[in-house]
């Protein structure tokens, strides 16, 4: 019964190495690069095809922007305010011109931040030493004697044999769910910014409407930069929490008895990648609230 728990735990651990270094290969490929470049290319087209319609919308902007700016303001004051919603127009425009290198750089520079951090192996799991060692002691049937204290021990025996049982096949389940999550984060991080880079030549555009929208650009490339850079923070999340996940299980495992160990080693076990988990999926809200 030994070597099934203990292959059981074995192969939860294996599945999670195996499925978080898939998603850390995600992490590491650039939205520019995935599936040799062709999903970019798609989205340049069609971001060439939308953003013809940058300069008639930055003129219709700027044009409503003069109406309440300049013609709505004291006569001393138009002058001036009409010069500022010119040099906000001459601004879109040359952003306009320029969208998709900025974008490119923007990507680049995360991606760069990325592949550094998400190079490494600090994302993977064993059972150490300790976790061998309490699977193989509470496993060990009592010699036979005629004594309570030897039914005691054999029925402790058996319910830490049961739970090791059913704490190994919900361990596979919860690294499985648990990876799966993160390799789905993995893919949001590439496919995000792709979504809005085709919309980004609009979203400059509305800048030239005065002060109030062109709050709006400035909020796109925050929300671009904060998709592009997510992944590098997911990075960080994921080789922190194994390594928390390591040292929790290694150094709580001190209990009483063998059935406070067997419980502590699969809740400890079970939890750490939920957390995980759970940490990975939101941080895409925590880069909107920093940024």
């Amino acid at each position: 019964m030994e070597t099934v728990v203990k292959a059981l735990y074995n192969a939860s651990f294996a599945i999670w190495n195996t499925l978080i270094g898939i998603a850390m290969t995600i992490f590491r490929t650039s939205p520019t690069a995935v599936s040799g470049g062709t999903p970019y290319g798609i989205v340049h087209s069609l971001y060439t095809s939308i953003s013809a319609a940058t300069i008639p919308i930055a003129t219709c902007f700027f044009v409503i922007a003069i109406y309440k700016s300049v013609v709505t303001a004291p006569p001393e004051q138009q002058a001036q305010r009409f010069l500022m919603d010119g040099v906000r127009y001459c601004i879109i425009l040359f952003v306009a011109a320029n969208l998709w290198q900025i974008l490119g750089y923007i990507m680049e520079f995360s991606d760069g931040i990325t592949a550094t951090l998400g190079g490494g192996a600090g994302y993977m799991l064993s059972m150490d030493g300790d976790l061998e060692r309490i699977i193989s002691e509470s496993l060990v049937l009592p010699e036979f004697e005629l004594s309570g204290e030897w039914i005691g021990k054999l029925f402790e025996t058996l319910g830490c044999c049961i739970l090791l049982l059913i704490g190994g096949v919900v361990l596979i389940l919860v690294m499985v769910a648990s990876s799966l999550s993160i390799i789905s984060s993995a893919f949001e991080r590439i496919l995000k910014p792709l979504v809005l880079m085709p919309f980004a030549g609009i979203a400059v555009a509305m800048g030239a409407g005065g002060h109030e929208i062109s709050r709006s650009v400035v909020q796109f490339l925050k929300t671009f930069f904060g998709f592009c850079i997510s992944g590098a923070m997911m990075v960080v999340i994921i080789k922190t929490g194994c390594v928390m996940c390591t040292e929790l299980v290694s150094d709580a495992l001190y209990g009483t008895n063998d059935m406070e160990n067997c419980i502590m080693i699969t809740v400890q076990a079970a939890i750490t990648p939920i957390v995980i988990a759970g940490l990975v999926k939101g941080t895409d809200g925590m880069i909107q609230r920093m940024f």
